[in-house]
């Protein structure tokens, strides 16, 4: 009998960009709420669009790094 090595399961999150403007993005962002109020594992975050923001941020998930100094300068925090 072979015994086969044992795999873990590796733990994502999904973020999804949603237009709240369409028809579809509003049916599919009510779903979403109503989810998220009756089970774990489910958060709506709303935010404003800032394109140079979510640029740094995929940037920074592409490399696995992310530039604090940069983050905070674009923030306004430095």
């Amino acid at each position: 009998m072979v015994t086969l090595p044992e795999y873990k399961t590796i733990e994502m999150k999904h973020f999804i960009e949603i237009d709240d403007r369409s028809k579809t993005g509003k049916n599919l962002l009510s779903i979403i709420k109503t989810l998220s109020g009756k089970a774990s594992g489910i958060d709506v975050i709303s935010a404003v669009e800032d394109k140079e923001l979510v640029r740094l941020m995929k940037t920074g998930i592409k490399s696995g790094l992310a530039d604090k100094k940069s983050v905070l300068k674009k923030l306004g925090i430095e």
